[in-house]
């Protein structure tokens, strides 16, 4: 009802022939849900009683003597899935990697050992000394 008061009260004085002004709170419930029944199936009988600021704006414009493309009216279904696969994307993540398949496996194992390493410590265990340790082929000479 705030949201679409003031093309309410313009349709209501237009179409329907009534002062909003003097009308009761009940009759102007149900002339309300009449303007919303109309609105929702967009039947009402002129584009300015579904958004009444865009319609001022270009009539204004129009007065001045600018040149206005026609609104848009038409559906497109091809940019409302455009619109709604665009929210739903993923965001694009790094393919590439500077390790082969086997130095990562290899550093997954490490980690894997260093967690288990560090299990085994807060249990009082002993812990071998090479256990979580990756060497990168060069075996510190």
């Amino acid at each position: 009802f705030y949201t679409k008061g003031q093309e309410f009260r313009t349709w209501l004085l237009e179409e329907r022939k009534i002062n909003p002004e003097a009308i009761s709170k009940d009759q102007e419930k149900k002339e309300f849900s009449k303007f919303v029944e109309d609105f929702n199936t967009a039947t009402l009988p002129h584009e300015k009683y579904y958004h009444m600021e865009a319609y001022e704006r270009r009539m204004t414009a129009l007065r001045s003597g600018e040149y206005l493309p026609p609104a848009e009216d038409s559906y497109d279904p091809a940019m409302d899935l455009k619109a709604h696969s665009s929210k739903h994307k993923k965001t694009p993540v790094e393919q590439e990697s500077y390790l082969s398949k086997e130095q990562l496996q290899t550093l997954r194992k490490v980690q894997h050992e260093r967690i288990e390493a560090g299990k085994m410590k807060l249990l009082g265990m002993d812990v071998k000394t090479n256990m979580g340790v990756r060497m990168d082929g060069t075996a510190f000479d």
